[in-house]
């Protein structure tokens, strides 16, 4: 993938393809983690460092550095930061939602292999 990035060679849709790909493992990561005993947040963490990494490296992937400034601008005002939500964000829109203790880490875990349906379509994804 970093390949063919460098080389030019990938579309938005490969992109939103390979982001997609690289995040849906996180439930399955999750029961793994749960078997070896990871805490609630330990969990959350790692499953929010996952997506975020996958944010990052997929951004870096794409050719139009527009399109990339477009992407921060929409995180830096959805979540005060240009390289979209932080843990502790997380943590307090759910707090704010009423959760309390591990449901708001199992709520971070459980949104962090879903994925935007409006870019999913806008790049042709199923």
């Amino acid at each position: 993938m970093e390949l063919r990035a460098q080389n030019g060679n990938l579309g938005n849709s490969d992109v939103r393809s390979w982001y997609n790909e690289t995040v849906a493992p996180v439930s399955k990561l999750n029961e793994q983690w749960l078997r070896h005993g990871f805490s609630a947040e330990e969990r959350a963490t790692l499953a929010h460092g996952i997506r975020h990494e996958a944010r990052i490296k997929a951004r870096s992937f794409m050719a139009d550095p527009v399109e990339v400034e477009m992407l921060r601008a929409r995180d830096l005002q959805k979540y005060q930061n240009p390289h979209g939500p932080t843990l502790e964000h997380l943590v307090n829109k759910n707090l704010k939602a009423g959760m309390a203790g591990d449901d708001i880490f199992e709520a971070i875990i459980n949104s962090s292999n879903r994925t935007s349906k409006e870019y999913n379509k806008r790049f042709g994804i199923k």
